[in-house]
């Protein structure tokens, strides 16, 4: 009986079926989040820890009738669509907040 050969997986197949980083530790400086006030963030669950405590008018500063700058560093650093345009529609520190740790829910299961 001949042996059987291993099908290996072309690295375009695995590169798709690769999550995109949510909390990945190692995100190079220059892709960190720089809040309003000075603070960086450097994943996305730090986003959603620090919107507890984020005042106001640095929350109105990145996300308001124009634009989301949440939403697109999501999108743009983290290749997370999805994620990204659920930010988009999000108005208020506690709705994106619970976006992001539903999000990072799923993406556990």
């Amino acid at each position: 009986m001949p042996a059987k050969k291993s099908v290996k997986k072309s690295a375009t197949k695995r590169a798709h079926s690769v999550k995109p980083r949510i909390t990945h530790p190692e995100l190079p400086p220059e892709q960190y989040f720089i809040l309003a006030d000075g603070r960086a963030l450097r994943n996305v669950k730090e986003l959603a820890e620090i919107l507890e405590q984020l005042e106001d008018h640095v929350f109105h500063h990145h996300v308001n009738e124009i634009k989301n700058d949440f939403a697109t560093w999501v999108r743009d650093v983290f290749k997370d669509i999805e994620l990204a345009e659920q930010l988009a529609a999000a108005r208020d520190k506690r709705h994106a907040q619970l976006v992001i740790y539903k999000h990072i829910t799923r993406r556990m299961q």
